[in-house]
Protein backbone atom coordinates (compact mmCIF):
# COMPACT_ATOMS: atom_id res chain seq x y z
CA UNK A 1 0.00 0.00 0.00
CA UNK A 2 2.79 2.39 0.86
CA UNK A 3 4.36 1.95 -2.55
CA UNK A 4 0.98 2.58 -4.17
CA UNK A 5 0.54 5.86 -2.32
CA UNK A 6 4.11 6.80 -3.12
CA UNK A 7 3.50 6.34 -6.84
CA UNK A 8 0.32 8.41 -6.65
CA UNK A 9 2.15 11.14 -4.75
CA UNK A 10 4.95 11.22 -7.31
CA UNK A 11 2.46 11.38 -10.17
CA UNK A 12 0.62 14.27 -8.53
CA UNK A 13 3.88 16.09 -7.88
CA UNK A 14 4.93 15.64 -11.50
CA UNK A 15 1.53 16.84 -12.71
CA UNK A 16 1.68 19.91 -10.49
CA UNK A 17 5.22 20.69 -11.63
CA UNK A 18 4.25 20.38 -15.30
CA UNK A 19 1.22 22.59 -14.77
CA UNK A 20 3.33 25.17 -12.94
CA UNK A 21 5.88 25.18 -15.74
CA UNK A 22 3.15 25.51 -18.36
CA UNK A 23 1.23 28.24 -16.56
CA UNK A 24 4.40 30.22 -15.74
CA UNK A 25 4.34 31.46 -19.30
CA UNK A 26 0.98 33.14 -18.73
CA UNK A 27 1.06 33.94 -15.03
CA UNK A 28 4.25 35.94 -14.94
CA UNK A 29 4.01 38.97 -17.23
CA UNK A 30 7.49 40.16 -16.26
CA UNK A 31 9.38 37.30 -17.88
CA UNK A 32 8.37 34.46 -20.19
CA UNK A 33 5.10 35.96 -21.40
CA UNK A 34 6.58 39.42 -21.92
CA UNK A 35 9.67 38.01 -23.58
CA UNK A 36 7.54 36.07 -26.03
CA UNK A 37 5.39 39.07 -26.91
CA UNK A 38 8.46 41.29 -27.26
CA UNK A 39 10.37 38.91 -29.48
CA UNK A 40 7.34 38.26 -31.70
CA UNK A 41 6.81 42.00 -32.11
CA UNK A 42 10.50 42.62 -32.75
CA UNK A 43 10.54 40.01 -35.50
CA UNK A 44 8.02 42.11 -37.43
CA UNK A 45 9.37 45.39 -36.08
CA UNK A 46 12.78 47.03 -35.91
CA UNK A 47 15.88 47.44 -33.82
CA UNK A 48 17.16 51.00 -33.55
CA UNK A 49 20.87 51.11 -32.77
CA UNK A 50 21.96 54.17 -30.79
CA UNK A 51 25.44 55.39 -31.63
CA UNK A 52 27.03 57.49 -28.94
CA UNK A 53 28.88 60.74 -29.42
CA UNK A 54 31.25 62.54 -27.10
CA UNK A 55 29.89 66.02 -27.72
CA UNK A 56 30.18 67.21 -24.11
CA UNK A 57 33.73 65.92 -23.71
CA UNK A 58 34.76 67.32 -27.10
CA UNK A 59 33.30 70.74 -26.23
CA UNK A 60 35.08 70.70 -22.87
CA UNK A 61 38.42 69.95 -24.51
CA UNK A 62 37.92 72.73 -27.06
CA UNK A 63 37.00 75.26 -24.38
CA UNK A 64 40.18 74.28 -22.58
CA UNK A 65 42.17 74.82 -25.78
CA UNK A 66 42.95 71.13 -26.16
CA UNK A 67 41.88 70.81 -29.77
CA UNK A 68 44.17 67.90 -30.56
CA UNK A 69 42.59 65.79 -27.84
CA UNK A 70 39.13 66.87 -29.02
CA UNK A 71 39.92 65.91 -32.61
CA UNK A 72 41.33 62.56 -31.52
CA UNK A 73 38.21 61.80 -29.50
CA UNK A 74 35.97 62.66 -32.46
CA UNK A 75 37.92 60.40 -34.81
CA UNK A 76 38.02 57.47 -32.37
CA UNK A 77 34.28 57.66 -31.75
CA UNK A 78 33.51 57.94 -35.46
CA UNK A 79 35.62 54.89 -36.20
CA UNK A 80 33.94 52.89 -33.47
CA UNK A 81 30.46 53.93 -34.59
CA UNK A 82 31.25 52.96 -38.17
CA UNK A 83 32.37 49.50 -37.06
CA UNK A 84 29.24 49.01 -34.96
CA UNK A 85 26.96 50.15 -37.78
CA UNK A 86 28.64 47.85 -40.31
CA UNK A 87 28.45 44.92 -37.90
CA UNK A 88 24.69 45.33 -37.48
CA UNK A 89 24.08 46.06 -41.14
CA UNK A 90 25.81 42.95 -42.43
CA UNK A 91 25.65 40.44 -39.57
CA UNK A 92 22.41 41.12 -37.69
CA UNK A 93 19.53 39.46 -39.56
CA UNK A 94 16.74 38.98 -37.04
CA UNK A 95 14.80 42.12 -37.99
CA UNK A 96 15.06 45.49 -39.70
CA UNK A 97 17.79 47.78 -38.30
CA UNK A 98 18.03 51.58 -38.16
CA UNK A 99 20.73 53.84 -36.78
CA UNK A 100 20.53 57.09 -34.85
CA UNK A 101 22.81 59.15 -32.67
CA UNK A 102 22.01 58.78 -28.99
CA UNK A 103 21.45 62.53 -28.66
CA UNK A 104 18.42 62.13 -30.94
CA UNK A 105 16.69 59.56 -28.74
CA UNK A 106 13.91 61.94 -27.68
CA UNK A 107 13.22 62.72 -31.33
CA UNK A 108 13.04 58.99 -32.04
CA UNK A 109 10.48 58.43 -29.31
CA UNK A 110 8.40 61.31 -30.68
CA UNK A 111 8.72 59.86 -34.18
CA UNK A 112 10.28 63.03 -35.52
CA UNK A 113 11.85 62.89 -39.01
CA UNK A 114 15.45 63.47 -40.16
CA UNK A 115 17.14 61.46 -37.42
CA UNK A 116 18.07 58.18 -39.11
CA UNK A 117 21.57 57.74 -40.46
CA UNK A 118 22.84 56.56 -43.83
CA UNK A 119 25.85 54.34 -44.53
CA UNK A 120 28.21 57.23 -43.82
CA UNK A 121 26.36 57.92 -40.55
CA UNK A 122 24.94 61.17 -41.85
CA UNK A 123 21.28 62.15 -41.26
CA UNK A 124 19.18 61.13 -44.24
CA UNK A 125 15.62 62.49 -44.51
CA UNK A 126 14.70 59.75 -46.99
CA UNK A 127 15.10 57.05 -44.32
CA UNK A 128 11.81 56.53 -42.53
CA UNK A 129 10.88 53.80 -40.10
CA UNK A 130 7.67 52.14 -41.27
CA UNK A 131 7.53 49.61 -38.45
CA UNK A 132 5.25 50.41 -35.50
CA UNK A 133 7.15 48.40 -32.93
CA UNK A 134 10.82 48.87 -32.14
CA UNK A 135 13.39 48.24 -29.44
CA UNK A 136 16.67 50.04 -28.90
CA UNK A 137 20.18 48.61 -28.92
CA UNK A 138 23.43 50.22 -27.88
CA UNK A 139 27.03 49.41 -27.08
CA UNK A 140 27.77 49.81 -23.41
CA UNK A 141 27.13 48.27 -19.99
CA UNK A 142 24.40 46.07 -18.65
CA UNK A 143 23.52 45.01 -15.13
CA UNK A 144 22.76 41.63 -13.67
CA UNK A 145 19.13 40.64 -13.17
CA UNK A 146 18.48 39.26 -9.69
CA UNK A 147 15.82 36.82 -8.60
CA UNK A 148 12.83 38.40 -6.85
CA UNK A 149 11.62 35.10 -5.39
CA UNK A 150 14.02 32.26 -4.64
CA UNK A 151 11.52 30.18 -2.69
CA UNK A 152 8.78 29.33 -5.17
CA UNK A 153 8.95 27.69 -8.57
CA UNK A 154 6.53 30.25 -10.01
CA UNK A 155 9.15 32.92 -9.31
CA UNK A 156 12.01 31.16 -11.04
CA UNK A 157 12.23 33.78 -13.80
CA UNK A 158 10.93 36.76 -11.87
CA UNK A 159 13.83 39.15 -11.86
CA UNK A 160 14.61 42.80 -11.46
CA UNK A 161 17.70 44.84 -12.43
CA UNK A 162 20.41 45.01 -9.81
CA UNK A 163 23.20 47.48 -9.22
CA UNK A 164 25.83 44.91 -10.23
CA UNK A 165 27.41 45.57 -13.60
CA UNK A 166 27.76 42.34 -15.56
CA UNK A 167 29.77 43.79 -18.44
CA UNK A 168 30.96 47.22 -19.56
CA UNK A 169 31.50 46.06 -23.14
CA UNK A 170 28.28 44.62 -24.57
CA UNK A 171 25.46 45.07 -27.01
CA UNK A 172 22.36 45.66 -24.91
CA UNK A 173 18.70 45.77 -25.93
CA UNK A 174 16.44 48.29 -24.20
CA UNK A 175 12.76 49.12 -24.35
CA UNK A 176 11.47 52.59 -25.22
CA UNK A 177 11.91 53.73 -21.62
CA UNK A 178 15.62 52.86 -22.02
CA UNK A 179 15.26 50.01 -19.53
CA UNK A 180 17.13 46.81 -20.29
CA UNK A 181 14.93 43.80 -20.93
CA UNK A 182 14.87 40.69 -18.78
CA UNK A 183 15.37 36.97 -19.18
CA UNK A 184 14.37 34.86 -20.97
CA UNK A 185 14.62 37.60 -23.63
CA UNK A 186 18.25 37.53 -24.84
CA UNK A 187 18.82 41.21 -24.13
CA UNK A 188 22.63 41.36 -24.03
CA UNK A 189 25.76 39.83 -25.46
CA UNK A 190 29.32 40.57 -24.44
CA UNK A 191 31.63 42.16 -27.00
CA UNK A 192 35.25 41.24 -26.38
CA UNK A 193 38.15 43.41 -27.55
CA UNK A 194 36.06 45.37 -30.04
CA UNK A 195 34.77 42.26 -31.83
CA UNK A 196 31.63 44.06 -32.98
CA UNK A 197 30.93 41.72 -35.89
CA UNK A 198 30.95 38.66 -33.67
CA UNK A 199 28.81 40.48 -31.11
CA UNK A 200 26.14 41.49 -33.63
CA UNK A 201 26.16 38.03 -35.16
CA UNK A 202 25.78 36.38 -31.75
CA UNK A 203 22.97 38.72 -30.72
CA UNK A 204 21.08 37.87 -33.91
CA UNK A 205 21.63 34.16 -33.33
CA UNK A 206 20.47 34.41 -29.71
CA UNK A 207 17.27 36.12 -30.82
CA UNK A 208 16.66 33.45 -33.45
CA UNK A 209 17.05 30.70 -30.87
CA UNK A 210 14.84 32.47 -28.34
CA UNK A 211 12.19 33.11 -30.99
CA UNK A 212 12.17 29.46 -31.97
CA UNK A 213 11.99 28.32 -28.35
CA UNK A 214 9.44 30.79 -27.00
CA UNK A 215 7.13 31.20 -29.97
CA UNK A 216 7.15 27.51 -30.87
CA UNK A 217 6.23 26.69 -27.28
CA UNK A 218 3.34 29.13 -27.43
CA UNK A 219 2.12 27.78 -30.77
CA UNK A 220 2.20 24.20 -29.50
CA UNK A 221 0.20 25.26 -26.44
CA UNK A 222 -2.41 26.94 -28.64
CA UNK A 223 -2.65 23.86 -30.87
CA UNK A 224 -3.24 21.66 -27.85
CA UNK A 225 -6.02 23.95 -26.66
CA UNK A 226 -7.67 23.87 -30.08
CA UNK A 227 -7.34 20.09 -30.14
CA UNK A 228 -9.35 19.88 -26.98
Amino acid sequence: MCSKYLVIALLLTGFQFANAQDSLFHRNPTNAYSATEQIKALRQGALVVRLKTNDKSVDAYRRAGKNELADKLVVERQEQNQKIAEAFKYYFNFCKVYFIYAKNTDALLKREPYIFLDEKLKPDSSIKMKEDYFLIAEYGSFTMNERVDDYHYSGVYRTEPSNSTASTSSFVILDTTLTQLQEPFPFAVAVYLGAFIKGAEQLSLNLEKAYSRLVYKEEMRDLKKKGK
